[in-house]
């Protein structure tokens, strides 16, 4: 038997003993809970157990220390369709198939989840969706990559267009944001007069801010459509347009550091916090005051020094996870912004990655 826990853990891994497995590592997760590979194993264990809450912490956990790592986003992406969040799981696939086309597991997941589409998660065969569990990283990654190669190779094509076509499709079809319409009567008298208001909007200004949030949910902008939904609930909108609005901002993605392609500033965020509350942005900066404990870690994050240059800004970050963070080395946070009372926000953190300044 290996010494290294983490080899012995690969054995059971291969060998599929998850029981065994978790027993053998749950107990060691404060000396390894930094450790990409270790989070990897033991959420691909709780996931084959049926621990979905147990499959999702640690798959997060291990893309919050690589977001770049496939193996991780296939893990949290089957835990997402576990839990009926198939939206979610498709935007994770597309995203590893942008960073790699050649990704097998996320097409093929893909193409299941546009033939089971609209079908409750419940009643999906159980030995279907286990077909989409990541496989070992260290097991297959090689034989995956030749046996693609090799595909490729036979039918005389570099390229793949069907990836590539499977990702434009998936963008393409979010038919809940375009079902979602203002009634006729609804356009007719698009604001009222009631409650206070930071935004006084003409019937014109309404309506066009209505259009506007929809057309970036379905250009896949849901940062700045999330921008427009509070502009129009923080304005004299009629309860009809705010509530139809409220309904577009239900199917908001979680942001990942590679598909957030309108980033706002802090000094945006600063000048009116409750326009931003719930979006989400990615900031670069030092790490101050940081204190952590079983299930959280906080810090004050100094945007903009991570460079030691200029200092943009100071705001508080809350990670729902204890995790180790060096005071002297730069990170980015992707966070979504929470609003206080008397104007103050703070960032709930969704991952957080460190990186060297190159000189």
């Amino acid at each position: 038997m290996a010494n290294n826990p983490l080899d012995e853990a690969e054995l059971l891994f291969r060998r599929r003993r998850w029981a065994q497995l978790i027993a053998l590592l749950e107990p060691l997760s404060p000396m390894y809970r930094e450790n990409k590979r270790f989070c990897f194993i033991l959420a691909v264990a709780f996931l084959n157990r049926e621990d979905i809450g147990g499959a999702y912490s640690y798959f997060r956990k291990a893309q919050s220390l690589d977001f770049r790592d496939a193996g991780a986003a296939l893990g949290l992406a089957a835990v997402l369709i576990r839990r009926g969040e198939s939206d979610k799981a498709v935007q994770l696939y597309i995203d590893v198939l942008e960073r790699d086309s050649s990704n097998r597991q996320a097409s093929r997941a893909l193409d299941f989840l546009r033939r089971h589409a609209g079908a409750d998660a419940d009643a999906i065969p159980r030995a279907a969706l286990r077909a989409l569990y990541p496989k070992h990283p260290f097991d297959m990654r090689i034989p995956v990559f030749l046996g693609a190669i090799a595909a490729l190779i036979a039918v005389g094509v570099l390229a793949v267009p069907p990836l590539i076509e499977a990702i434009r499709s998936a963008r393409q079809t979010r038919p809940d944001v375009a079902g979602i319409e203002l009634a006729a009567e609804e356009r007719l008298n698009p604001v009222g007069s009631d409650g206070d208001f930071s935004f006084v909007l003409t019937q014109k200004e309404a309506l066009e801010t209505f259009d506007l949030a929809k057309r970036l949910f379905l250009d896949y902008r849901d940062e700045a459509a999330l921008v427009e939904v509070n502009r129009l609930l923080l304005s004299n909108a009629s309860r009809a347009v705010k509530a139809k609005v409220e309904a577009l901002s239900r199917y908001a993605r979680e942001p990942n550091f590679l598909t957030l392609p309108d980033r706002f500033s802090i000094s945006l965020v600063s000048a009116m916090p409750q326009l931003y509350a719930g979006v989400g942005v990615a900031w670069k900066g030092l790490p101050a005051n940081i204190a952590s404990g079983p299930g959280y870690t906080e810090f004050d994050l100094l945007v903009g020094y991570h460079d030691k240059r200029r200092l943009d800004g100071i705001v508080a970050v809350r990670l729902p996870f204890e995790t180790a963070i060096d005071p002297d080395v730069p990170v980015e946070v992707l966070a979504r912004v929470r609003v206080g009372s008397g104007g103050t926000f703070h960032l709930e953190a969704i991952a957080i990655h460190s990186f060297q300044e190159r000189p």
